[in-house]
């Protein structure tokens, strides 16, 4: 990686220089990300003016509101946004007419396998962002129970705790990734709603 290049960086850390004034690094972006979010509005539009129109308006939004957007995967981020502005046209306009292939793509997420995969990648991104915040022990055993499959005697076995403790540390950590999860679809429905 050429140093100092911004079409070398990662999305996310032009997205962290754009939020603190790098245009440059929002025309990186841009260029990077403007095709598959046409090409994504039109698959769902099948109107090029239209789809063109949409992905203007989500880059200005995006523009507007970056300083609220915590998103460490921005071009998931911006992907979702493209899919809700084409959904919320199409809920709010009068003058087009609905055809059942435009709906069906909108309402089954496997409509656009590259999307769910995203998605499916950021979330669990983010689940095992909020695991390694959780405090060591709380973390060493929900490793242990959910990604090494181990039971709760074996894990209270080989840490020399309690099953019980076991039991409660399992708990405390998927009450954390239910409440963090939460939060982040709720920032995400007032962003786009």
């Amino acid at each position: 990686m050429q140093r100092g290049d911004p079409n070398n960086l990662p999305s996310e850390v032009l997205f962290e220089m754009f939020k603190y004034g790098n245009e440059l690094a929002y025309q990186v972006l841009f260029d990077r990300l403007w095709e598959r979010m046409y090409v994504l509005a039109f698959s769902l539009l099948q109107d090029r003016a239209i789809a063109k129109d949409l992905v203007q308006e989500v880059w200005i939004d995006f523009w507007e509101r970056k300083l609220g957007i915590e998103n460490r995967n921005i071009e998931a981020f911006l992907l979702q946004a493209t899919r809700f502005k084409v959904y919320k046209f199409l809920r709010d306009s009068k003058t087009v007419k609905f055809s059942q292939s435009i709906l069906d793509k909108l309402q089954l997420p496997s409509s656009n396998d590259i999307i769910s995969d995203i998605e499916a990648k950021e979330t669990k991104s983010r689940i095992d962002d909020i695991v390694e915040g959780l405090p060591p022990k709380c973390r060493q055993v929900f490793v242990l129970s959910r990604y090494q499959g181990l039971g709760n005697a074996e894990i209270s076995e080989i840490l020399n705790i309690s099953k019980r403790t076991v039991e409660t540390h399992v708990s405390n950590a998927l009450s954390k990734i239910k409440e963090e999860l939460a939060i982040s679809l709720f920032v995400v429905g007032i962003i786009f709603f």
